[in-house]
């Protein structure tokens, strides 16, 4: 069965329903942008308005539909929700369940659980809230987010949901008024509440940590949908208006959104008053197409590429983040540009798919259905309920148990004696390095009889003379603990590369840059930052009495997580979690100087260098088999810290008691 292009739906020549080329022309370019926006195409770093278009799009049909229905005293508000889910499920739903199965092929822990709950929450139109209530420092990486794409949906349909109800009540509140007067109060309410939803837009669009609630929230964003709703009676207020006013608000709207999409990008504080440009963009190009689809810009619109590339948008919309997703997922976020767009246009395919044999026919289908427009709706909603509790215990109870197994081998824990005296004490000093060291090193030092007390904090480098660019994290109080009095040792452990300015080494990292202290207007070069703090840290320890100082150096970065990259790697019977020695020894050689040359200052510090342990002559590796050495990109495991233990013995026990021998 194939769909027709120029006409889905009947109307008058007049009437809201009457198809408009031009409108599918402008759902194309609203996922076009998102598209290209998603695949880090150049000059569509602000894409993402493309679902800010959709939101006009809908606003205006699905308003004007409402609107006029209401004043033709036809409109029943389960005959709108029967008609809302025959539109949106089928394809949605058919989606959801492919997705359901990809992930168990793809996905491994921890990502299967955090999966599951998203599909739950977007199976039931509420993927918008739980995304806004899991944003955070340890959020995964988006690309592991099949359906984080399913926001703007899940605030489309609770528009759908809440729209008629507001509209009835209108209705209702001004049935005794005359027609002007009548007019005047559904605009005036349109514009108050328009106003309010743009001003808390405004009010509560928040930076990168904190919840976007301006982004994700449906009352937020409903003034874009009111702006939509409001284009039938501007557009009759302007159906006379000379042509040169016309042509000139069409080639603004044009505009308006080429300079969204190609100026605004990821670190721009979105949406806040930056939304009014691309949809004060859509709405000239929908009111201008409407008084004369003769111009320029609708008749680009209504060409018949555009207009086929419109009419599967939705489904196009639905395919083409999960495929993008699941293909970085395997790939650990290092897709080439030919995978990248290859898996656009596998995109585009399967939506053409899905609109020629399942929307289409589907929604042929409902004015034959002989069955009462409560139960359709009743029916659309338990089966977004069946697919989310179904699909929610799949991905969490039962596609874990078709995961390969690896050991992390916890660390033996050890029973303190009961005498065991207390005869050394000191310090381990570092951030999230030193935090995953912490308790295996103190367990280690009680049984030679020493005290290890630990200072620092994961994301700060706790040296002398030094600060973090933005105090990430409240570091500054990190550093005012710095002190070692009563202390005879010092084990330094921190991932040192993290603070230097390098470019992040994979997808997960959120890296910082040190700076001098007390010049704060002064940008050093990092390494000499590195080198004085680390150096005034260990003239000051030893000047408080510490005799011993060890120095951890920084392990291989890997460009991906370990543990998802060795059961993909089993998985699949293919060894390809390995990276070039070269690579790391390039990334780590100015830091490995730096160390060096302060050690051969003083000594009292001795270096031991774990590369050796996880890299042969020419590769690097995070595992033994099924034996996984790292938690993350870089962060011991259990098992690598028992690794690093066993194989620098002698070190730990000098520095621990300052002898070379121990239990």
């Amino acid at each position: 069965m194939h769909a027709p292009i120029r006409k889905y739906e009947q109307g008058s020549s007049t009437g809201i329903r009457t198809y408009r080329p031009f409108i599918d022309g402008l759902r194309a370019v609203a996922i076009l942008t998102v598209v290209g926006s998603h695949l880090d195409l150049p000059g569509f770093t602000g894409g993402y308005i493309g679902v800010d278009i959709f939101f006009v799009i809908s606003g205006y049909l699905i308003i004007g539909q409402i609107v006029e229905d209401i004043k033709k005293e036809r409109f029943h508000l389960f005959d709108f929700f029967a008609r809302r889910a025959f539109r949106i499920l089928p394809a949605f739903l058919f989606v959801m369940v492919c997705c359901g199965l990809l992930a168990t092929v793809v996905f491994v822990q921890p990502e299967t659980k955090e999966f599951a709950t998203t599909f739950l929450y977007t199976a039931v139109m509420l993927a918008n809230h739980y995304l806004l209530a899991h944003q955070g420092y340890f959020d995964m990486a988006a690309f592991t987010k099949p359906l984080l794409h399913m926001w703007s949906l899940a605030v489309e349909e609770q528009f759908y949901i809440v729209a008629p109800l507001l509209l009835i009540g209108l209705s209702a509140a001004t049935s005794t008024l005359r027609t002007g007067t009548h007019n005047m109060a559904w605009t005036g309410f349109a514009l108050a509440l328009g106003a309010l939803s743009f001003a808390g837009c405004i009010l509560f669009t928040y930076p990168p940590g904190m919840p976007n609630y301006g982004f994700y929230l449906m009352p937020l964003r409903g003034w874009e949908f009111i702006l939509g709703g409001l284009v039938p009676a501007v557009s009759t207020r302007l159906s006379k208006a000379p042509s040169w006013l016309i042509h000139s608000m069409a080639l603004s709207g044009v505009g308006a959104v080429l300079v969204a999409v190609v100026f605004l990008d990821e670190n721009t504080l979105y949406p806040s008053y930056r939304a009014a440009l691309p949809v004060l963009g859509a709405l000239c190009l929908i009111i201008t197409g409407l008084i004369d689809p003769r111009n320029l810009a609708a008749r680009a619109l209504a060409t018949r590429p555009m207009v086929t590339i419109g009419l599967v948008s939705y489904s196009w919309y639905l395919w083409h983040w999960p495929l993008i997703s699941f293909m970085r997922t395997v790939n650990f976020g290092q897709s080439t540009r030919v995978e990248e767009l290859s898996v656009g246009v596998a995109s585009l395919a399967l939506a053409g798919l899905t609109y020629h044999y399942i929307e289409w026919p589907i929604r042929a289908l409902r004015p034959r259905l002989a069955i009462e427009p409560f139960w359709l709706a009743a029916g659309g909603a338990v089966s977004c309920a069946t697919i989310a509790v179904v699909g929610y215990v799949w991905a969490y109870q039962f596609a874990p148990n078709m995961i390969p197994q690896i050991t992390y081998l916890p660390p033996t824990r050890y029973s303190e004696p009961a005498h065991l005296p207390i005869l050394h004490h000191g310090i381990l000093l570092g951030d999230s390095y030193a935090g995953v060291l912490e308790e295996p090193l103190e367990q280690f030092a009680l049984r030679q009889g020493a005290n290890l007390r630990t200072i620092g904090r994961g994301g700060c480098l706790p040296l002398l003379l030094i600060r973090q660019r933005d105090d990430h994290d409240g570091c500054g109080s990190v550093y005012n603990q710095i002190e070692f009095k009563n202390a005879e040792f010092v084990i330094f452990a921190a991932r040192w590369n993290s603070y230097l300015g390098l470019p992040a080494p994979d997808p997960f990292s959120s890296f910082d840059l040190i700076l001098a202290r007390p010049s704060p207007n002064r940008l050093d070069n990092p390494y000499d930052v590195l080198e004085r703090g680390l150096d005034a840290t260990v003239v000051e320890a030893m000047r408080n009495g510490v005799s011993r100082i060890l120095l951890i150096a920084p392990p291989p970065e890997f460009p991906w997580y370990a543990p998802y990259c060795v059961m993909q790697s089993i998985r699949a019977h293919v060894d390809f979690c390995t990276i070039a020695r070269e690579r790391v020894e390039d990334r780590r050689r100015r830091t490995m100087v730096v160390l060096q040359q302060v050690a051969d200052r003083y000594k009292a510090i001795r270096i031991i260098d774990p590369i050796d342990l996880f890299c042969t002559q020419t590769e690097c590796r995070p595992n033994d088999g099924r034996k996984l050495y790292f938690n993350d990109t870089t962060h011991l495991s259990p098992a690598g810290i028992d690794y690093l233990e066993r194989a620098f013995r002698q070190q730990f026990l000098w520095v621990l008691t300052g002898s070379a021998s121990g239990d």
